[in-house]
């Protein structure tokens, strides 16, 4: 499954190599006519619109496999991949890359840029290629840990069995995985945002338009016993998406006359001190794959528990990338420009800012989340997902997630400050070290719990991670830059979300809406209300944060 966060673009400018003038042109006095907070504006329309668009892909597969043991199966191997290349790449081709190739950039630089890029490039196709042959040869194994809490040995033989067959069609994503996340790390150091955003809509059409191309085959309530020409085409439905998600930033680099080409350098000393600092990277995303991996395996024991919690992952996601991830992403460049400049002053303004645009954005999205996640899922779930159910389980795993809403962003904007200090060694530790107080948390509640109450406890595992995580960053932070990093608006802004989300849920207990018409209706009433009531909170307690323009690079 294509991971949530990603047209052609306009040719590259001939006065400002490498930098898009539309996104980041300077002006007359040297500092940016755009502020971030327009940047991160931008960023956030392109990602509403994908995400939006990518609500429906995640409703079409649930109401097509339903909250089933094939939705799980399907969920599970389909999700592999991402996982995978969490554990071993994500971070190294993230935001550690963005502060070197900012700086390189900056500097007009696009030839030692390409040769960087395209060694890095070289070293990851060999290590995710040797990956994916191995995974293809040892399918069965790999099949046989993804459904290791399935109860009924029946069940398990089954979904094994098809899980072999899908995981030899989705194994191969990790090698376009590589492409893809190389050109948006390129593309955000560009200060290009709004164009990768919306990459995943193409993932959207390709899954929508497999599993239409399923139902047509297979029919309602397929089960796991499927033809030769049903499982090709959720196999081939699966990584023609990502094939589909990767080619948008690998294209709009190209057309800005960037070639993205893999080159062997094992040896090359810019390659090998970059790889060293990515390393610490790579193992803090691999705290974030660990709670995926063991939410998708301790899932496998509820029938449509995988289903549900990736569902609710991706209602997770979709406010963290139309709100969250536009804000961190923007002000990452902004942070390696201040440390270049040696102004941790304005670095620390600057982290703050992030974080208390995240309070204000994202707190009230989180309570509403919570205190409405049954009748969204209500109004949601269609086709094979539509039943009493799978409405709770839905409805369960999105309200525990959405808890952790505010501490995942803010844990996203920390680990991307110290990256610009140079330090990923720190958000590493710290995303370990949580991560798996996290998964003890999973392991243990799965172990006393069943059905909807596990799916739930699953997302309380994830949020007590971040939680723990960005307050043991925000305090290592604030004690390096010596500035007041606690965001101003945090208390307020949780206090006006807990009364409003209170009496949202007041609201729709009252109205008790019949029918999908009248869940829409109530939920679009009681939403227009609450988004008012919340922006006018804003204006009166002064809490939008100040604008962030700009800063230029200082000359040495």
């Amino acid at each position: 499954m294509a991971r949530d966060a990603l047209s052609p673009a306009s040719p590259p400018p001939s006065d400002a190599p490498g930098v898009d003038p539309t996104v980041a042109s300077a002006g007359p006095d040297g500092t940016a006519p755009r502020s971030v907070g327009r940047a991160a504006a931008a960023m956030g329309v392109a990602a509403a619109a994908s995400r939006a668009l990518g609500g429906a892909r995640v409703i079409v597969v649930a109401a097509v496999l339903g909250t089933s043991y094939l939705g799980n199966t399907f969920e599970a191997s389909n999700t592999l991949p991402t996982v995978v290349f969490e554990l071993l790449a994500a971070g190294a081709l993230s935001a550690v890359l963005v502060p070197s190739f900012v700086e390189l950039f900056d500097r007009h630089d696009d030839a030692e840029a390409e040769r960087l890029a395209g060694g890095l490039l070289g070293v990851f196709l060999v290590l995710l290629g040797t990956l994916t042959v191995l995974g293809m040869v040892f399918a069965p194994v790999v099949a046989d840990l993804l459904t290791s809490a399935v109860a009924d040995p029946e069940v398990a033989a089954q979904q094994q069995a098809l899980a072999t067959v899908l995981l030899r069609f989705f194994l191969p994503q990790l090698v376009l995985y590589a492409y893809g996340f190389l050109a948006i790390a390129l593309l955000n150091a560009k200060r290009v945002f709004a164009l990768p955003a919306a990459a995943p809509i193409g993932n959207t059409v390709v899954i929508v338009g497999s599993m239409v191309v399923f139902y047509a085959l297979a029919g309602p309530d397929a089960g796991l016993e499927l033809t030769m020409a049903e499982q090709v085409v959720l196999g081939l439905g699966g990584t023609l998406g990502v094939l589909a998600f990767v080619a948008v930033p690998v294209i709009d680099l190209r057309r800005r006359g960037f070639r993205l080409r893999p080159r062997a350098a094992p040896r090359d000393p810019a390659v090998r001190r970059l790889l060293a600092l990515s390393g610490w990277a790579v193992l803090q995303h691999t705290g974030a794959a660990l709670l995926l991996g063991a939410a998708i395996i301790l899932g496998g024991a509820v029938e449509g528990g995988v289903v549900a919690y990736r569902v609710a992952f991706y209602v997770f996601l979709a406010p963290y990338g139309v709100l969250a991830q536009p804000i961190h992403t923007a002000v990452t460049p902004e942070l390696a420009t201040d440390v270049a400049n040696g102004d941790l002053p304005a670095y620390g303004r600057a982290v703050r800012w992030g974080l208390d645009a995240l309070s204000v954005t994202v707190l009230p999205v989180s309570a509403a989340l919570y205190a409405l996640s049954v009748p969204l899922m209500a109004l949601l779930a269609f086709g094979e997902a539509d039943s009493p159910r799978g409405v709770e389980l839905m409805a369960a795993a999105t309200a525990s997630l959405a808890l952790g809403l505010v501490f995942y962003g803010a844990f996203r904007l920390l680990a991307a400050a110290y990256y610009a200090l140079g330090d990923s060694r720190t958000p590493a530790i710290v995303a370990v070290v949580t991560a798996a107080v996290g998964v003890a948390f999973m392991v243990v509640a799965s172990a006393f719990s069943e059905g909807t109450a596990t799916v739930f406890l699953l997302g309380v595992g994830h949020t007590v991670a971040f939680l723990l995580g960005a307050i043991a960053l925000g305090a290592g932070l604030r004690r390096r830059v010596r500035e007041p990093l606690f965001p101003r608006s945090l208390v307020p802004a949780l206090l006006v979300s807990v009364a409003l989300a209170a009496a949202a849920w007041w609201a729709m207990s009252v109205l008790d809406p019949a029918g999908r018409l009248g869940d829409l209706l109530a939920l679009a009433a009681v939403g227009a209300v609450g988004l008012a009531l919340w922006w006018g909170a804003v204006r009166l307690l002064g809490l939008a944060p100040e604008r962030l323009a700009r800063r230029p690079v200082v000359p040495s």
